[in-house]
């Protein structure tokens, strides 16, 4: 899918997001920080320019309850139904058949 954010944005709007769920659960940068292990220079950082590597990230989302989240949105959409029969059907997706076993002739 096309995205008309750049990097800079993108950078922006996660430390951004970060920060407001940090707030929402009336943390300090220091509270953060003591509970992600991440080092609250890199914290203040990360809030001020959005730059931060991604293991410090993941500590920072586990920490605010954010990686399920994340994970979730990387994921491929499911696929769509081939019809309107397999749509009102529930047929979201197409099973697959098992493969039969072969027999090994010595």
């Amino acid at each position: 899918m096309l995205s008309l954010k750049s990097e800079t944005d993108l950078l922006r709007e996660f430390s951004d997001g970060v920060r407001q769920r940090r707030l929402l659960l009336d943390w300090r940068q220091a509270d953060l920080a003591a509970r992600s292990g991440v080092a609250i220079a890199t914290l203040r950082r990360f809030e001020r320019t959005g730059q931060i590597g991604f293991h410090g990230l993941a500590k920072l989302l586990v920490s605010l309850g954010l990686a399920d989240a994340l994970i979730t949105a990387l994921k491929p959409p499911a696929p769509a139904p081939r019809s309107m029969k397999a749509f009102m059907a529930g047929n979201d997706a197409p099973k697959r058949q098992r493969a039969r076993l072969r027999t090994i002739k010595n």
